[in-house]
């Protein structure tokens, strides 16, 4: 399950970083966040699970019918995860797939097989195109166009790079998050 898992958020992530296009102005950040938390309370009939987070607060839900070998899983085991999420800014000429399809979701889940301890990743990747409608250098930043007409202000890391694009120009935001969830006994 973990080779499974690792092979995935590779693919994924080397997948949105590149793009085949020339390269303009662009800007990527990732955020990592890793939590824990224990089983404390579970009824196997409703599939209602109890976790305890680090900070003392409870968290109850229902696991739905993808979560498999819920069985498996006693009152203080523990559910450790992380979150990567990843933001791709690029100034440049969309892709003939991206002009045709300027909105584009991809999404890949890998869960445990029968008999293993509950783990899974879900992956999930937006591609969206939006048209540079006006720069403000004075602002520091500029308004993107999104395909349904709506805009939004966009202030620039680095103000330089405003001289390096021009109204009219595509801008190209990937944006992909993977979640990884396992169930790990007491004490490893």
């Amino acid at each position: 399950m973990v080779r499974s898992l690792s092979l995935v958020s590779v693919l994924v992530f080397l997948g949105c970083a590149t793009t085949g296009q020339q390269p303009g102005p662009a800007r990527e950040d990732t955020a990592v966040s890793r939590f824990e938390a224990q089983v404390v309370a579970i009824d196997h009939a409703t599939r209602n699970v109890t976790l305890l987070d680090s900070k003392g607060e409870k968290l109850t839900f229902r696991a739905d019918d993808g979560v498999r070998n819920l069985d498996q899983v006693k009152v203080g085991d523990k559910l450790e995860g992380e979150l990567v999420e990843n933001l791709l800014i690029e100034a440049r000429a969309a892709t003939a797939a991206e002009r045709a399809a300027p909105v584009q979701l991809a999404e890949a889940l890998v869960t445990a097989q029968p008999g293993e301890r509950p783990a899974g990743l879900f992956v999930r990747q937006i591609v969206s195109v939006f048209t540079i409608a006006s720069i403000d250098k004075a602002a520091g930043g500029g308004e993107l166009r999104a395909t349904t007409g709506a805009l939004h202000f966009v202030k620039a890391r680095d103000p330089a790079v405003l001289d390096r694009l021009n109204v009219g120009d595509t801008v190209v935001v990937t944006y992909t998050e993977a979640l990884r969830l396992e169930v790990v006994a007491p004490g490893k």
